[in-house]
């Protein structure tokens, strides 16, 4: 019985669960219970005690034991803190100095006990209570036992000192315990600490693994559907509702792994796994890319896309190249989800703070349906979306704009945005970069390549006859997309389904490019890129090996780069991307350009409409008799004026035009209210 009770005070005792406070008002009770049993019968024989002293404090420890028993099994222990407390402030000590000698005796050294002890299990306003009672209760004591010594039962010297000596070695006993008791608690602690942070480090490891294996698991699918699907869009012989078909299932692949990448990226910065990893990056490439996808989708909208880009940003800049691609992607494609009609325009300048570095600032601009003032504050909120009654029929998940201010602020940058709601909004974006070339980037021209998806006859942009390249990819189904996608190029292309199939097939054959798969079986990616450099009477140490990749990531590309890879792609991968790398790649002298098909789409000269924004707001239209061509060569924004009438809202300038609102500001009875602008 007793075993078994021991054993539940120690399970009690080291439950982490519970306070330290609640532990160490257990342990300490128990320990001065101890020390009032074993303390009192003793010097109470020695010291010839009356028996009444003696039973009086073996009736306080019994009293004591039983309710704190009482207030574990009861689970009351903040209260009986208190109550002891207050009981062996107020009445079992003031008992203890009067009848077991006062001052000239043990019992100061066994009140410092008391005072410990109240100071271990109380906390916060509690304790202080405690304390001031404490020292007005001992003051009491201290004061009448001075003025009426006769309330105090006396010692003989020798009784004095045998007294303190006792008291002296049975508090040096309860401090040694206490202080064990804490030390091996504060190591079962520390112990527990350190095993739950291994487990966090394998769960980051194990979520890092899921992130990776999540990614590349889902790209690799999606790949096959998206490839397959162009290759269907590319047929001459199909019709316009086959075609509608396969548009449709390209946007709804496209949509599923922007809608799956989202919640990945959130994870992940949720998790303090998102990392910003800076390259050398060509700014007209960048554009170029992100131009070509919002541009057609801005067409299937009727929505007019307007780029205007500072002729002074430098030809290539040292950043995170992918997450800037996301910030632009993120914000153009909402752009153009909440525009019904009008444009959408991206607009591009930079300032010198230094001779390394420029803070790039981008402007995302429409003419949608803008933001609602009290919906501002929460528009970076992740999952959530304003004006959900109006924009229930947009797809989306909420979680663009929160993941486009988590990687801004990943890079240090500021991004903010000015609305006014059914007019459109803006989203001015400041990164910083460093300056990785003198040269300027200048007039661009950037060409509009949806031609396949306008269902114009397909047409390769380059053919290359005695061009031989290398596929390889342990997926069967990405291997047979891939080389279909190459299929009207007339190179030679070879596959292989794993690296030593590659090893085989480069020994004896010379490529001109290589494209690498990253994770498979047996031998990966860099491996089989790193055997193939040192590879022994191998015929392609030197030549372009490209990695293909499910697995994205910014820390991915990184160690692409450090490996040595001459490029990299991430699936799904398009044609017009495989043709891009390969053009830089394959020997000039292998490669004739499909120059009849160059110039079929429209050009998009960046520059042409370009005008350094000035940091000029009119709030009033009527109020400003600047001329209008002077306003849009500027691009002066003016906010309107809300004018409240009987007859409705209008927007001054936009709604009701000058004449109109000087009307109504004289005739008082038809004006109800005026409402300054608001940004």
């Amino acid at each position: 019985m007793f075993k078994e009770r021991w054993n539940q005070l120690k399970e009690y005792v080291y439950d982490s669960s519970i306070s330290l406070k609640d532990r160490s008002f257990v342990v300490f009770s128990f320990v001065l219970i101890g020390e009032l049993i074993f303390g009192a019968v003793p010097s109470g024989i020695i010291m010839k005690e009356p028996w009444s002293s003696t039973l009086y404090t073996m009736a306080g420890a019994l009293f004591f034991g039983a309710y704190v028993v009482y207030s574990i099994r009861k689970k009351k222990i903040a209260s009986a803190k208190i109550v002891i407390s207050v009981i062996l402030i107020f009445i079992f000590l003031p008992l203890m100095f009067f009848t077991n000698g006062g001052v000239y005796s043990g019992v100061p050294v066994s009140l410092l006990l008391g005072s410990l002890y109240i100071n271990m299990i109380m906390e916060g306003k509690g304790q202080i209570i405690m304390n001031i009672l404490y020292s007005i209760a001992m003051i009491t004591c201290w004061i009448l036992g001075y003025y009426n010594p006769d309330m105090i039962t006396s010692y003989t010297r020798k009784g004095a000192f045998i007294d303190s000596l006792l008291g002296l070695l049975i508090v040096n006993a309860v401090i040694f315990i206490l202080l064990s008791f804490h030390t091996k608690l504060y190591t079962k602690e520390n112990e527990r600490a350190s095993e739950k942070t291994k487990e966090l480090e394998e769960m980051n490891k194990a979520q890092n693994r899921f992130f990776s294996s999540m990614s590349h698991e889902i790209r690799t699918p999606i790949n096959t559907v998206l490839g397959l699907n162009e290759i269907i869009l590319r047929q001459e012989d199909a019709t316009d509702e086959i075609r509608k078909d396969a548009r449709n299932i390209q946007g709804a692949g496209k949509m599923l792994l922007a809608l799956i990448n989202d919640i990945l990226d959130v994870s992940k910065i949720e998790a303090g796994k998102m990392d910003i990893v800076p390259v050398n990056y060509d700014v007209a490439s960048l554009l170029s890319e992100i131009v070509n996808m919002i541009w057609l989708k801005a067409e299937e909208k009727g929505l007019k896309f307007n780029v205007d880009i500072d002729p002074n940003v430098p030809e290539s800049l040292f950043g995170d190249e992918v997450r800037i691609k996301q910030i632009l992607i993120n914000l153009l494609n909402n752009a153009v989800k909440y525009t019904h009609e009008g444009s959408v325009s991206l607009y591009m300048e930079c300032e010198y703070p230094d001779k390394d570095n420029v803070i790039l600032k981008i402007n995302v601009a429409d003419t949608g349906m803008g933001i609602k003032a009290e919906a501002l504050p929460h528009l970076f909120d992740t999952f959530k979306r304003v004006d959900e009654e109006k924009n229930r029929y947009i797809e989306g998940t909420g979680l663009g704009l929160s993941i486009v201010k988590q990687l801004v602020e990943l890079m240090d940058g500021e991004i903010t945005v000015n609305s006014v709601y059914s007019q459109g909004s803006t989203f001015t974006v400041a990164l910083k970069q460093g300056i990785s070339s003198d040269k300027r980037i200048g007039d661009l021209n950037i060409s509009n390549a949806g031609g396949v998806n306008r269902g114009d006859k397909f047409e390769h942009m380059f053919k290359a006859p005695d061009a031989r390249i290398l596929i390889v990819d342990d997926n069967e189904m990405n291997l047979n997309v891939e080389e279909k996608l190459l299929d009207g190029t007339q190179m030679k292309v070879d596959l292989a389904l794993s690296g030593q199939d590659a090893l085989n097939l480069t020994l004896h054959n010379r490529y001109d490019v290589v494209f690498m798969d990253h994770l498979m079986p047996q031998m990966d990616g860099i491996e089989c890129f790193e055997q193939i450099r040192n590879q022994k009477g191998g015929l392609n140490q030197n030549i372009p090996i490209i990695v293909l990749t499910a697995n994205a990531g910014g820390e991915n590309i990184e160690l692409y780069n450090n490996t040595g890879f001459d490029g990299y792609l991430v699936k799904p991968v398009s044609g017009r991307q495989l043709e891009d790398m390969l053009i830089a790649h394959l020997p000039k002298e292998k490669v004739i350009l499909n120059t009849s098909g160059q110039d079929n789409g429209v050009q998009l000269s960046t520059a042409s409409r370009y005008a350094k924004k000035k940091p000029v707001v009119i709030a009033t239209s009527t109020m400003s008799d600047l001329p209008a061509s002077i306003i849009k060569e500027l691009q002066i924004d003016i906010i309107p004026y809300t004018v409240i009438t009987n007859e409705g809202v209008f927007y001054d300038n936009i709604d009701i035009d000058s004449e109109e609102l000087v009307r109504y500001m004289s005739d008082k009875s038809k004006m109800v209210d005026s409402e300054p602008p608001t940004e």
